[in-house]
């Protein structure tokens, strides 16, 4: 009997500025009231980001959290 191979776990990634490679990062969110849990959950993120590193509007890059190589996520 063959053992069923194990799902592959996803690698830690980081999200970094395409500008300045900085992960001082936030996005433009929607939150709503979960009143069952008693607290905000993630309704949306949109496309709008912004680096406090360099202090500009950005693209943001999804880079492996161990090599800091982007992983074209």
């Amino acid at each position: 009997m063959s053992a069923t191979p194990s799902p592959a776990i996803p690698r830690p990634v980081d999200y970094v500025c395409n500008m300045c490679g900085g992960n001082t990062v936030t996005r433009d969110a929607w939150a709503e009231w979960d009143s069952a849990s008693q607290d905000w959950t993630l309704g949306a993120a949109y496309d709008y980001a912004y680096c406090h590193d360099c202090d500009e509007e950005t693209n943001l890059v999804e880079v492996d959290l161990q090599t800091r190589e982007p992983t074209g996520g």
